[in-house]
């Protein structure tokens, strides 16, 4: 079992916290383009359900990226038994 966490661990941290942390990154982008449509068209009703959807998809994108997170550190010290 050690041996599999020697190999595991740092595919972990050399490849999949990079991913989830640009992935975290692009969502907090969306969500910010979201505010930044609702705040410049607060006259147009259509521009401010396209920033509604835009910050609903960032928050969707991080709860995501937050749990994926978690799922990956319960199975990584899981495998590692730490």
């Amino acid at each position: 079992m050690d041996t599999f966490a020697k190999v595991v661990d740092p595919i972990f941290a050399h490849i999949v916290n990079p991913l989830i942390l640009l992935m975290f990154a692009v969502a907090i982008i969306v969500f910010v383009w979201g505010v930044v449509q609702m705040m410049m068209n607060g006259d147009d009703s259509d521009a401010r359900t396209k920033g509604r959807n835009h910050m609903l998809a960032g928050i969707v994108g991080i709860t995501i990226m937050i749990s994926a997170w978690g799922i990956i550190y319960f199975i990584s010290n899981t495998i590692s038994g730490r």
